[in-house]
């Protein structure tokens, strides 16, 4: 037996499955459905060289703010 809340929720969902399933699929070619084009060769250079550059910004902000040290001018 469920619960006056679980019907409720039940009857709250309903709707969106019937809006969500069905007949909104359009083809879309690999790739094609994006702003950028992903067959140039320069994508993937640009692509990675991106993700490591980002990927290892913490690291090099870390370094710079541990190379300056106390205010030392000698450091």
């Amino acid at each position: 037996m469920l619960s006056a809340v679980a019907r409720t929720s039940m009857r709250a969902r309903a709707p969106a499955r019937l809006i969500r399933g069905g007949a909104h699929h359009f083809p879309s070619p690999n790739g094609l459905n994006l702003p950028f084009d992903t067959q140039k060769k320069s994508f993937k250079f640009i692509y990675w060289g991106s993700c490591g550059f980002f990927s290892a910004l913490p690291f090099i902000a870390a370094w710079w703010q541990l190379r300056k040290g106390n205010g030392n001018p000698n450091y």
